[in-house]
């Protein structure tokens, strides 16, 4: 799959909207409209690719975060709706802040600063895996990203 199929930083990735700040949007019942069992996307979430390159988001609960895919970092902002669309998919709304450049899982090495992406997530039962698609459907996508034990983000 292609660096402008899953993303240049693979990204979720994940906007600044009218150029405010984004914030995370925790899915929890003090949310009008969010179902209690809604997922939450703050944490640290890996996949591995079929070549064997690893990539890691990482969800802050101030709408902050980070990704390492390959040699590449980035930094970004995002806002995560925890309202489902059709079908159960959730939008992720991501602009990168920072990128160092480097050679991402799909092969591309450039500065993906500015770029802005959305995505839509399709989680497990247990909100503990989740795949990434580039429409809310189940086609273009990519994972399962596994939730990996809290770490501090």
């Amino acid at each position: 799959m292609s660096t402008a199929q899953r993303l240049p930083v693979c990204l979720l990735v994940v906007t600044l909207l009218a150029g405010g700040r984004a914030a995370a949007v925790p899915a929890d019942s003090a949310h009008p409209g969010v179902a209690a069992a809604s997922p939450r996307i703050a944490g640290s979430w890996t996949w591995t690719d079929p070549q064997q390159c690893s990539e890691t988001y990482e969800y802050a609960d101030d709408g902050s975060g980070r990704v390492s895919s390959g040699d590449e970092r980035a930094e970004m902002a995002y806002i995560f709706d925890p309202v489902p669309l059709k079908d159960g998919f959730y939008r992720l709304q991501a602009s990168i802040t920072k990128d160092n450049g480097g050679r991402d899982c799909a092969g591309a090495a450039s500065d993906d600063t500015n770029e802005r992406y959305t995505v839509y997530l399709k989680f497990h039962p247990d909100g503990d895996q989740h795949i990434v698609c580039m429409e809310p459907e189940l086609k273009h996508c990519f994972g399962p990203l596994r939730r990996k034990a809290a770490n501090g983000i």
